[in-house]
């Protein structure tokens, strides 16, 4: 890549403390040694609080550094400190764009700014909104290697936006991904159908699945007692947890009509939710909270930055979603030999593959039931499913094999000639 300085006006679109090194005078800094490795940058909106970006964090980590220079731009990295931490520490150049929206004029300037500043030779674009306003913004920059990435099965509708901005959002993804995405990654194979029919070409379309550092999320009796202590929880009730956004497609409503039903069965049984406070909640989810017979056994716990500590606490690791993708938290939970038990949405049932419980979507007594069966297993049963599971994640979900195919993806766009 080829080290440039941004000249005046450039240098003020892009926030204040990376204004201070793009401003000094060429002259003063010494010539660095040409870094002649390709330049990945990943566009997004954010580094924490979802699957994708969990999986952002672990691709940046592991992308063999002497092969490929990562840079990740964020439109809002501010509230992640800890992932900040992580991609620093594992030599990552970030660029926070300091901003709260794509379309906001001044986003796109300092976007354009940094494009300008690093010249990447592959933008890999992350969700849907991010691959439209990335993608364009990359070609427009001149950049002709652009990868989309696709982490959901549908097309989501931003908070207060209408149904007409919706519509016309998904028809312009339609028409763009025909000509701005050279490659289209989907960590979800149950992805591509659904993009396919709605004109992804299926010809730029690969299939990667999500990948994690099984070294971090591993069995541990002493992360579980720790973890328990700290919510409080008893050291041997049963208790199941979930991890992840407050988001409806999520569908805690069944979650919650699952938990009364089980504490009518099993009165000890305790619930975790992990990824947002009470008051996140619905209203008819908070209305259903209130419903179960022991609704103060229920824990809320916010957004961690150690998640490897708090599933060796779970007795069981669940996901009530109405859709998913390819979820990265059953990955970890099976990683840390926890047993689980999903919805039958994406890629769940690959995922699980015999060393799991599938249920049907929106039916909180399947849930209810699969839950207590498997928290009434004997040692000797979860111990199996523990090794199980883990061995599945070891030989088909590993960071290593996901970044491999990644790295296989960037070294075939840099043969092909722009």
């Amino acid at each position: 890549m080829k080290t440039i300085t941004l000249n005046t006006s450039d240098a003020m679109l892009l926030p204040a403390r990376q204004q201070a090194l793009a401003l000094v005078p060429e002259r003063s800094m010494p010539a660095p040694a040409r870094d002649r490795r390709p330049v990945v940058l990943h566009f997004t909106y954010s580094i924490g609080g979802g699957g994708a970006e969990a999986m952002l964090m672990n691709l940046a980590e592991s992308l063999d550094p002497a092969r490929f220079r990562t840079v990740v731009v964020a439109i809002n990295a501010r509230p992640w400190p800890h992932q900040l931490k992580r991609l620093h520490e594992a030599g990552v150049d970030v660029h926070d764009l300091e901003s709260t929206a794509y379309l906001n004029p001044q986003t796109l300037a300092r976007l354009r700014a940094v494009l300008r500043l690093e010249r990447p030779d592959i933008v890999q674009t992350w969700m849907h909104h991010a691959d439209f306003v990335g993608g364009w913004a990359a070609r427009l920059a001149g950049v002709r290697k652009v990868v989309w990435g696709i982490h959901c099965r549908e097309i989501h509708r931003n908070h207060g936006e209408s149904v007409l901005k919706s519509a016309l959002f998904r028809r312009a993804l339609s028409l763009s991904c025909r000509f701005i995405p050279s490659r289209i990654i989907s960590c979800s194979a149950a992805a591509i159908e659904d993009h396919a029919a709605i004109g992804y070409p299926r010809a730029k379309m690969r299939w990667i699945p999500n990948g994690i550092n099984a070294d971090r999320f591993v069995p541990d009796i002493d992360a579980a007692l720790d973890t328990r202590a700290e919510l409080k929880l008893p050291p041997n009730a049963p208790v199941v947890g979930y991890v992840g956004r407050f988001h409806e497609m999520k569908d805690l409503g069944t979650f919650l009509r699952a938990a009364a039903l089980l504490q009518t069965r099993m009165p000890d049984a305790h619930f975790v939710l992990c990824g947002g406070v009470e008051v996140e909640l619905s209203a008819e989810e908070r209305q259903l909270l209130a419903l179960l017979p022991n609704p103060q056994q229920v824990r809320f716990d916010s957004f961690r930055a150690d998640p490897w500590r708090l599933y060796p606490a779970l007795g069981v690791f669940s996901l009530s979603s109405r859709t998913e993708a390819c979820p990265m938290t059953v990955i970890e939970a099976m990683s840390c030999g926890v047993p689980c038990v999903t919805t039958d949405v994406g890629d769940c049932g690959r995922l699980l593959e015999g060393v799991g419980q599938v249920v049907p979507v929106r039916d909180p007594a399947a849930l209810a039931k699969a839950w207590e069966q498997t928290l009434r297993l004997g040692p000797s049963a979860r111990e199996q499913i523990a090794a199980q599971s883990r061995q599945h994640v070891l030989e088909h979900f590993s960071i290593e094999q996901a970044a491999r195919q990644y790295a296989e993806t960037y070294a075939q766009l840099m043969e092909v000639k722009s």
